[in-house]
């Protein structure tokens, strides 16, 4: 159970395969496996816009608090509300006794 009781979300952890492309393994994305990891917490974490004349992007990122033993690793993606997140960076373990002890993650993504 999540740390608190408004850890109600759930999230889709997409993980590539792998296939070989011009001599090298490289991620395979167009079948991911995936796992619904409930008992989170999706919190927005921030929003901008960019222009440089030629096109107007978007990028948004969110906060998830998921629960320690959640099979979660840099270069997974996160499927939440009908979007793809990155993972940004290493998920950050907090450590903790029990039901304290979480896993941060910090997504973005980019449209434009």
């Amino acid at each position: 159970m999540g740390i608190l009781s408004f850890w109600t979300q759930s999230i889709v952890r997409l993980r590539p395969g792998t296939k070989m492309e011009r001599g090298s393994e490289v991620p395979d994305w167009d079948n991911p496996k995936s796992l619904t990891i409930a008992e989170c917490s999706v919190q927005p974490a921030s929003s901008s816009l960019t222009q440089d004349g030629r096109v107007a992007g978007v990028s948004d990122g969110l906060t998830v608090y998921a629960p320690a033993n959640a099979d979660v690793k840099a270069g997974d993606r996160i499927s939440y509300g009908g979007n793809i997140y990155t993972i940004n960076g290493d998920p950050l373990i907090w450590p903790g006794p029990g039901r304290l002890a979480h896993i941060q993650l910090n997504l973005m993504r980019w449209r434009g």
